[in-house]
């Protein structure tokens, strides 16, 4: 009888544990599922090739140490330039979430746009204005306001060549424009694949510019893109631009035509193209796809472009909305500041940090050799943002088309130059 009596206080006890339990999850469970959910970051982004999706798994580690969740982490679209035509009417319809990404040439239409939150409180906790180049500040600021975090800078006058390739023609590195007709003349006697195409519009904006720089030199570049002071001569050096870059189109490889920079940049890896001429994002893309700077890709600065740091700045922005929370976008903001991060991302993306105060060690040669030359050229005034704009895009398009001729081509681009040199600001407005 004590026996039954024993287990049958033995069998309360546990029954009662047991709903105490249950009792304890029905609190704890919910709690932290709200904490979850408050510390999640809605944060758009257009990450797609296999270089790029590296950055993602760097952001996860940062925001994980500060207890923010990013539930949802795919691309909002394919590509970068399908992210860039659609995100505005996105986020128009469908909400605006804590944070997204956008080019530098970007920034200032949107702050127009959109509450954007200014994140001067930040910038000046983590010391922005000391550590990020004159050039980035200018295109994350809006009336003095810091309303964007710029997390790197990517360097766009590059020439990216398959060494071994290379090595064939037993030719030095070209330095001028002349070299490198010779060296595409030469690889296209040996029937090698010379030139990936410049598919998308601003791919071959890209490509204008660097022949603009290499033609009419840095000192004419930045008087007429960047400071707009407009001298008499001005068409002619443009017109020869034209000239040049319809001369240059004539060595794009039949293989390249209608696809995109990732696949030239697997052609160039495999030893079935010699050069393109993109962004410092092919770095991080070779070397994901097992290439070795300097053992199996060189990278120079597209020839007559040396001395000039050209750039897009991969950037942040945050909206000043009721439903976001503001402290953990200034969370967000830190993160993408912070010297370790920057380093890490840097390291993932082949681009430079957007802080110049960021240690180089392990960066590979061509990483090393931008953050190199982004200090030099930040202290000369040489670094310079990339062009960006839709009329200006059109042009060289119409032109590479055969639609219009290099004269009247360098009138246009005269034209929309004079029209826009009263803002000081080569965007869209």
């Amino acid at each position: 009888m004590l026996k039954n009596t024993v287990l049958k206080i033995a069998q309360k006890t546990l029954l009662l544990a047991f709903l105490l339990c249950l009792t304890s999850l029905s609190f704890t469970l919910p709690l932290r599922s709200a904490l979850a959910h408050e510390n999640n970051i809605q944060f758009l982004h257009w990450w797609n090739s296999a270089g790029e999706v590296k950055s993602i798994d760097v952001l996860n580690t940062h925001l994980n140490r500060h207890n923010l969740h990013w539930p949802e982490q795919e691309p909002s679209y394919g590509t970068t330039a399908a992210y860039l035509a659609n995100i505005a009417e996105q986020l128009q319809t469908s909400g605006r979430p804590d944070a997204a990404m956008m080019v530098s040439s970007d920034i200032r239409n949107y702050e127009k746009e959109f509450p954007l939150l200014h994140l001067d409180a930040v910038a000046n906790e983590q010391g922005w204005d000391e550590v990020v180049p004159y050039a980035i500040q200018d295109t994350a600021k809006y009336q003095g306001h810091w309303v964007s975090a710029p997390i790197n800078s990517h360097s766009t006058n590059w020439l990216w060549i398959n060494k071994k390739l290379f090595s064939r023609l037993n030719l030095p590195e070209p330095e001028n424009w002349d070299d490198l007709i010779t060296v595409l003349e030469a690889a296209k006697a040996l029937g090698i694949p010379t030139l990936a195409t410049l598919n998308d519009d601003w791919e071959k904006t890209l490509l204008f510019e660097l022949v603009v720089m290499s033609t009419g030199g840095l000192e004419f570049y930045r008087r007429f893109f960047v400071d707009h002071h407009f001298n008499e001569g001005d068409q002619n050096t443009l017109k020869e631009s034209f000239i040049h870059l319809k001369q240059l189109s004539q060595y794009f490889t039949a293989a390249t035509h209608g696809t995109n920079w990732h696949q030239h940049s697997a052609l160039l890896a495999q030893e079935k193209l010699l050069m393109q001429v993109h962004g410092s994002w092919v770095n991080s893309e070779l070397t994901t796809l097992g290439a070795q700077a300097g053992e199996d890709y060189l990278c120079l600065r597209f020839p007559g472009t040396q001395g000039a740091y050209l750039f897009h700045s991969d950037q942040v922005i945050f909206f000043n909305e009721p439903h976001n929370s503001i402290d953990n976008q200034h969370q967000l903001a830190r993160i993408l500041l912070d010297k370790e991060f920057q380093r890490e991302l840097s390291i993932a993306s082949g681009a430079s940090p957007a802080r110049v105060d960021i240690d180089t060690k392990g960066f590979n040669s061509c990483s090393k050799k931008s953050i190199h030359d982004l200090r030099m050229a930040n202290m000369r005034r040489a670094v310079m943002a990339s062009l960006s704009s839709k009329e200006l895009f059109k042009v060289v398009d119409n032109f590479l088309d055969n639609q219009i001729s290099a004269e009247i081509a360098a009138q246009h681009v005269l034209a929309i130059l004079h029209k826009r040199s009263q803002s000081k600001q080569f965007t869209d407005e």
